[in-house]
């Protein structure tokens, strides 16, 4: 563990970070976490055939800054931030001389948009059939 991080909280799933953290360290952090080392995984083998396994990684940043004096009182400021989402977008699979493409399903999205539309059809038959009785 590093020295600017503390252990997550109970049931947390990203580290807390301390004050005293340098923008600098931060970006570096941020340049780290977007790379294609996260858009593609080890390769392994199964049974001769070889699986690469492939996310779909975004990021995004932000900074801040500040200045100035007032009378009697000074100022400061900092302040960089970034994020990072990666989820799974399939595999390519290699047999021999071929290579085939092979997309992660997400049923959770899948149901989303199907409970959404059957949602977006009831509201317009209902609707047809009170706008049809006026």
């Amino acid at each position: 563990m590093s020295e600017q991080q503390q252990p997550a909280a109970p049931g947390a799933d990203r580290p807390v970070w301390r004050a005293g953290i340098t923008d600098r360290s931060v970006l570096e952090q941020a340049v780290d976490a977007v790379t294609v080392r996260r858009v593609f995984g080890e390769a392994y083998e199964v049974n001769g055939t070889t699986v690469v396994p492939v996310a779909r990684v975004r990021g995004w940043g932000g900074g801040g800054g500040g200045s100035g004096e007032e009378k009697d009182s000074s100022g400061s400021g900092s302040g960089v931030g970034y994020g990072v989402s990666a989820e799974p977008a399939g595999v390519y699979v290699v047999q021999g001389d071929s290579v085939t493409w092979r997309p992660a399903v997400d049923a959770g999205r899948i149901a989303l948009t199907l409970g959404l539309a059957l949602c977006g059809a009831a509201a317009v038959v209902g609707w047809a059939a009170v706008t049809r009785r006026s």
